[in-house]
């Protein structure tokens, strides 16, 4: 069970970084921020998205052999 609260997390949280990463684009495009804050921000956001969805991914963790092991 802690498995899949593990991995249902890591989805939201590579979603919710998805999101942040178009409104950090959407603030460079507008001039809200700087150019090199903003090209901070959106490396940040997108290394934490990718992070995370490569961790939602991994197939360790969503087997669902090892899901009914641990229950």
């Amino acid at each position: 069970m802690f498995n899949r609260v593990v991995s249902l997390s890591s989805l939201a949280v590579a979603i919710v970084s998805a999101a942040f990463f178009l409104l950090g684009a959407w603030w460079l495009l507008m001039g809200e921020i700087g150019e090199i804050d903003g090209v901070f921000a959106l490396a940040g956001w997108l290394m934490a998205a990718v992070i995370f969805a490569w961790r939602f991914a991994d197939p360790a963790w969503l087997e669902p052999v090892s899901i009914i092991k641990t229950a």
